[in-house]
């Protein structure tokens, strides 16, 4: 009977292992807008908009997320749509393949949700990964 519970145990810790568990619960925001050239006010397709607003997260196995609590990308016309839960505090990095930003978010209103942002992408990209 022992080895049958200490059996189940580790295939139960296998299993779990990978699994990233939030000690926080943050509401559900929602974030939509587009993503534009600065000098010409053309469309970014295919940004990378990475959302970090600092949860807290718990896993079994040493898991590092970089922080990013969630991720999307730009459609063809420059535009995005992300629902995640989020802190408060939110601060927003976009990148394409010429260029790197960060931003940072207003609060959210009691809607938890932003619309219609516009952010216009000047900084050029380095050579350097972004730390």
């Amino acid at each position: 009977m022992k080895r049958l519970f200490t059996f189940l145990f580790g295939l139960m810790m296998l299993s779990l292992a990978g699994c990233v568990i939030y000690l926080d619960n943050p509401p559900e925001r929602t974030i939509s807008g587009q993503v534009v050239r600065e000098d010409t006010g053309m469309p970014l397709a295919d940004a990378l908009i990475l959302f970090r607003s600092g949860r807290k997260p718990f896993s079994l196995l040493p898991v590092d997320t970089f922080g990013i609590d969630a991720s999307t990308r730009t459609d063809k016309d420059g535009k995005f749509l992300v629902s995640a839960k989020l802190n408060g505090k939110v601060e927003v990095t976009v990148q394409s393949d010429e260029f790197f930003q960060r931003f940072e978010l207003l609060p959210f209103p009691e809607s938890n949700r932003i619309d219609g942002l516009i952010w216009r992408l000047k900084d050029r990209k380095s050579n350097q990964w972004p730390q």
